[in-house]
């Protein structure tokens, strides 16, 4: 097994644990974190993904949503992430370049024929080179009904659904909550709906990080049995990591 990679990047800094918020750490249940859950909580909340794909995977040296995963080869990364995302969550958005249209949209639909019930939309950002912030506060305007939102890296293919599934579980209108893999910090970060109109204000190359520093009361840290939470893909040697 290799060493996991830090996601530390935007939109949320993974943080060490002298930093972690305080809060009360929850611990995930015993389950088997292969099994895929309802694409729906059990609290019967709304909660959905806002994901990030809009990047221009410069230390990739192309797309790197389009690459394929050494033991999936017909797979590619955002295919992946996607799944994985599809089978916990009942809505998902996702913001990418006006370029990538055509690719995407044809994972999009691969995905949809996989998980029917999971409502699957792509939104057109063409100003990505104005930061991540830009491209998550545009993307946050596509939120209605939601009671919340994790806000997920496209780059992330090893998150189990289990994970996704316990985020949106424990996440409520008025907390954010963070995952930790052992003292790491890694992603997605849930927010509350009470969150949105800050998500939607933010800008440049701002990301959310801000919020949890705004807003460390409300934080939890939500313990996972899944390293997935730390492994990103920057570069073509971490697509050959393993979990």
């Amino acid at each position: 097994m290799n060493t996991p990679h830090r996601a530390d990047r935007d939109p949320v800094e993974s943080a060490p644990s002298s930093s972690r918020p305080s809060s009360e750490l929850y611990s995930e249940p015993s389950s088997d974190p292969s099994s895929n859950p309802s694409p729906a909580p059990s609290s019967g909340k709304k909660v959905g993904a806002l994901v990030l794909a809009a990047g221009f995977s410069r230390r990739f040296g192309a797309s790197k949503l389009l690459a394929k995963l050494p033991d999936k080869p017909q797979v590619s990364l955002l295919e992946q992430t996607l799944t994985s995302l599809s089978a916990a969550l009942p809505s998902i958005v996702v913001v990418y370049r006006p370029e990538l249209r055509d690719q995407f949209l044809a994972i999009g639909e691969r995905v949809q024929t996989k998980s029917p019930d999971t409502a699957l939309s792509f939104s057109e950002f063409d100003d990505a080179a104005a930061g991540m912030g830009a491209s998550l506060a545009h993307c946050a305007n596509s939120m209605t009904d939601w009671a919340a939102a994790l806000v997920c890296l496209a780059d992330m293919p090893y998150i189990r659904p289990s994970t996704y599934s316990l985020l949106a579980k424990t996440v409520t209108s008025d907390t954010i909550v963070a995952p930790y893999f052992n003292t790491a910090r890694g992603h997605p970060i849930a927010f509350g709906s009470t969150y949105f109109d800050e998500l939607r204000a933010l800008s440049g190359d701002e990301g959310a990080r801000s919020l949890l520093n705004k807003h460390r009361a409300k934080t939890l840290s939500l313990a996972v049995d899944d390293n997935g939470i730390l492994i990103d893909i920057d570069t073509k040697e971490d697509l050959n990591r393993r979990l």
